[in-house]
């Protein structure tokens, strides 16, 4: 069961004017930062809801006009199934997007790939919710995550040189 044309271009639509609206606020930027953190997930759009957790890692850094950019891994797990995800993402510290592709290995049923989109709103602690597509159809969730920020590299803004590599 596929998408018809007019949804997959309103899906498209909104994910190109979200972008559109948050690249603009990118100035809001901080280091670069690792995070990691567990969620939870309300899931909708099969014969019964299911409740769901997971772990999720991403990367964020900063390119040199200042666009965010992500990529994030993580596990989403609920009785019967498992899924692996990864995901690239843009955004600003309090609301962004994420798409990837997804494998859902399954108790009783084939394994299923498909993609994955997110639209989240936080800081540490975030709300989001997330359509994965594949052939059988669309899945919703919302989802409720806390993330623990580690700056990567918290001396990248010095103007000085720690190390002095010719010792004179």
């Amino acid at each position: 069961m596929s998408l018809p044309v007019y949804q997959k271009a309103v899906v498209k639509y909104k994910l190109l004017l979200l972008v559109v609206f948050l690249l603009p606020l990118s100035a809001l930027k901080a280091q670069d930062v690792f995070s990691v953190g567990p969620a939870f997930h309300f899931n909708f759009g099969d014969k019964k809801p299911k409740i769901s957790w997971g772990v999720e890692a991403s990367l964020w850094w900063y390119e040199n006009n200042n666009v965010p950019v992500s990529a994030n891994l993580g596990f989403d797990h609920r009785k019967g199934s498992t899924i692996l995800y990864t995901q690239a993402q843009t955004g600003v510290a309090l609301a962004g997007i994420s798409a990837g592709p997804y494998i859902e290995f399954r108790k009783e049923e084939p394994t299923i790939v498909g993609l994955q989109t997110d639209y989240w709103v936080n800081y540490y602690l975030g709300l989001n919710y997330r359509v994965r597509y594949n052939k059988e159809g669309t899945k919703k969730a919302f989802g409720l995550y806390i993330k623990a920020p580690i700056v990567t590299d918290p001396e990248e803004n010095s103007d000085g040189d720690d190390w002095d590599w010719d010792w004179d």
